[in-house]
């Protein structure tokens, strides 16, 4: 047997200061029964009262609280192997997590909107390898390709404005940096999802996508903005100034990223402010390309086992609330008899 959470084990040691405090709890109540009676009254006075079933209570809910934190650590026993194919198809996410990203054109803002398409690329990603790049200023790999979907939806925790110390935008270093990341690791065909408003910031991303399509990596570009442009806010409260004191307002480039995207073979979107259409034209695109499969992933997949820990822990808990029940009533019979 193991546990897929043994760090949730610790709370065992807890155990010995529940049964002292549940120790305390009976050892009081008979405290305040000694001083209404005698001991040896109250075999008259609660002629149904049991010693045993009074200490059967906090055993089973010592017993109970036992069993609930080995179910939540998750036992397992039994396991199967599984094949996981990669089809050929590297795929790396770049998200631009400049200042701009923080304007508010989509609700809450376009940061939020582009790590929602984020998620959803990885979850549509079918024995593709996946990486995941943040950048501003410059560029951070914050996941190298990989055929486990966990580890990159887990870099959607450390994807908002500070994920890059650099500020501005450099979507140029991106593309360089995504070059980079799959010459260490990509053998199949490579694709570079871009969600940015399309700002830069004197990076050369024109310069950088033939350097891209030189390497036969595809772009597809996907415009997170409107073109009417709106302010950025800032932790005080107050939205960015340029220089002169004026306030910045950003706006939509949709016509850089639509080059980057032409000179790659890729295709530019525009997304919208909610749901995930604008990433069917990209995927039926990939869909498209013929690949071939370039690797297989054995992988252990355990069975769970916790529901044997769960139950238990349950049907005590459920005893243990008939008894008090019952308990209760027999007190109330017993006072309406007096």
């Amino acid at each position: 047997m193991r546990f897929a959470l043994p760090h949730i084990l610790w709370a065992l040691f807890s155990l010995p200061l529940v049964a002292t405090l549940l120790w305390w709890s009976r050892r009081r109540a008979a405290s305040v029964a000694k001083r209404f009676a005698e001991a040896k009254l109250w075999k008259y006075l609660a002629p149904n009262h049991s010693a045993t079933r009074s200490a059967l209570k906090p055993a089973l809910l010592l017993l109970s609280f036992a069993l609930v934190i080995l179910a939540a650590a998750r036992p397992q026993w039994g396991f199967e192997d599984r094949v996981l194919s990669s089809r050929g198809l590297d795929m790396i996410v770049a998200v631009d997590t400049s200042l701009s990203m923080l304007a508010q054109d989509y609700k809450p803002n376009r940061l939020a909107r582009a790590r929602e398409l984020l998620r959803e690329v990885i979850r549509q990603a079918r024995g593709d390898r996946i990486g995941v790049i943040a950048f501003a200023g410059s560029a951070v790999v914050k996941c190298p390709l990989t055929l486990d979907y966990r580890m990159a939806l887990n870099a959607l925790g450390v994807i908002d404005e500070n994920a890059v110390e650099t500020r501005g935008t450099a979507i140029g270093t991106a593309i360089r940096t995504a070059l980079k990341a799959f010459e260490a690791g990509s053998a199949g065909e490579r694709v570079l999802v871009l969600l940015t408003d399309g700002e830069d910031q004197g990076s050369d991303p024109l310069g950088a996508a033939d350097e891209a399509a030189r390497a036969g990596v595809r772009i597809y570009t996907i415009g997170i903005g409107t073109t009417q442009g709106m302010p950025i806010p800032m932790p005080d409260g107050q939205y960015k100034q340029d220089r002169a004191g004026r306030v910045v307002n950003t706006r939509l480039d949709f016509l850089t990223l639509t080059k980057i995207a032409e000179k790659t073979r890729g295709k530019a979107v525009k997304a919208n402010p909610s749901g995930r259409a604008e990433l069917k034209p990209i995927f039926d695109d990939l869909a498209g390309l013929e690949l071939t499969k370039q690797q297989e992933r054995i992988f252990r997949v355990y069975h769970e086992r916790f529901q044997w820990f769960l139950l238990p822990a349950m049907i005590l808990l459920v005893w243990e609330a008939i008894e008090t029940g019952r308990r209760r009533r027999v007190a109330r019979e017993q006072g309406d008899a007096s």
